[in-house]
This record gives structure tokens, sequence and C-alpha cells, in this order.
């Protein structure tokens, strides 16, 4: 067994991908019990270029951090913890 083996990212991850003719983008993070990944989000629309896909989705990241946050930030001051 190695560190990593003991450390295993939940953060969220963007994937592009070409599909029906056009370029797609989804956000998965991984399952609880290590059985492969959850889509937690995705683009409902196609983008002629891969590129155009790869910065729509990296807004929808920025936009979920941002929601986490807030939540965050919200169940804290109901704990009273600020």
């Amino acid at each position: 067994m190695t560190p990593s083996d003991n450390y295993r990212s939940t953060a969220p991850v963007l994937h592009v991908f070409e599909q029906a003719g056009g370029w797609h983008w989804g956000i998965t993070v991984p399952r609880a019990r290590g059985s492969g990944f959850k889509l937690i989000a995705f683009s409902e629309s196609t983008f002629p270029v891969e590129d155009a896909a790869r910065a729509d989705g990296g807004q929808a990241m920025f936009n979920l951090a941002e929601r986490t946050r807030e939540q965050l930030a919200i169940e804290a001051a109901g704990a009273g913890l600020f």
C-alpha cells in the first residue's frame, strides 16, 4: 500500500468529450464507497468546438464551488460558528 492509496480526492473533475457531432462536458465526483464516479452536472447543449465546451464547463465548476462555499457558510452560521 502506498500513501496515495490512503488518500482519495473527493474534488469534482471536469470531463470534456466529443459525442454525437459536438462537444460536451460533465462533472464527476468519486462515489463514497470507491465504486466509480457519480455525474453531478453536465452540459445540456452541444458546443461546436472543444474550447467552448471546456470554458462553459469551467464556469460550471466555478459556480459549483461558489454554491458549496455559500452552503457551508449558511450551515456554519446556523450552528453558531460565525
